[in-house]
């Protein structure tokens, strides 16, 4: 009996306070695009330069909107957690390895770090000995945004921020087209007749929602999802991020 999980996709999102929103939104509503099976006329919105598609359902752009500004909050608690190694102590220390001699004042954020996942699934009819009883709903595929947000502090560093959210969006998009085209063999049959045959949730550090009618309102706790994640390494990963695409 196979007992492998549901095919999960890691995409990676690197843009500013500024632009984080429209960057999440854009590869969230790229991900319906292509696993959203109801026909609807698709739109297009520019996000850093790229046209992305953008699905026009009321109830998906609801969720979307809910989910990333839970994320936004979030990585603004994150960013100005004392434990972030981007804060603007590390900061400094960052500064003096990239060649610079002035750190940043003591009001500078840092940078923060957290995800979102989408998740499609498939309603089975549970059965006991003596009847049916309900449906479950079984994860098919999943879809994990993983955000980095730098908080650049000069002109130079808020263009090389720029440059790198581009590219990263740019390759996101490309895997996801890649990715949803390739795997295609487990998506389960279609079994009923209604305009979304699969719900779907999308899921702020392990809190959220569902959608298809049944979308779930945000817990109040949301906002602090990795929080404890954070402490044991996500101020580490911001910090790779930013070294390698050469920011800081």
């Amino acid at each position: 009996m196979d007992q492998r999980g549901p095919p999960e996709f890691i995409l990676e999102a690197f843009a500013d306070p500024s632009s984080v929103r429209d960057v999440v939104r854009g590869i969230l509503h790229t991900i319906f695009f292509l696993r959203f099976f109801p026909t609807v006329l698709p739109q297009t919105r520019d996000v850093l330069g790229l046209e992305l598609a953008y699905v026009p359902d009321a109830e998906i752009e609801t969720l979307i909107d809910q989910r990333v500004a839970a994320l936004v909050r979030q990585l603004e608690s994150e960013r100005h957690q004392p434990h972030n190694i981007l804060s603007s102590d590390s900061r400094g220390g960052l500064g003096r390895l990239a060649g610079t001699s002035t750190p940043p004042s003591s009001s500078s954020g840092g940078g923060g770090r957290g995800q979102i996942t989408v998740q499609f699934l498939e309603k089975r009819r549970r059965k006991t000995w003596y009847a049916i009883r309900g449906d479950d709903e079984i994860c098919w595929e999943s879809w994990t945004v993983k955000v980095t947000v730098a908080d650049p502090r000069t002109e130079a560093e808020r263009a090389k921020v720029r440059r790198a959210s581009e590219t990263t969006l740019h390759n996101a998009i490309l895997k996801a087209v890649t990715l949803a085209n390739a795997h295609k063999d487990h998506i389960p049959p279609i079994m009923n007749s209604e305009s979304n045959p699969f719900p779907y949730q999308i899921n702020v550090g392990g809190l959220g929602g569902s959608g298809n009618h049944q979308q779930k309102e945000a817990a109040s706790g949301a906002v602090i999802g990795l929080g404890s994640v954070a402490r044991t390494g996500v101020g580490a990963a911001a910090t790779g991020w930013a070294t390698r695409m050469g920011i800081y």
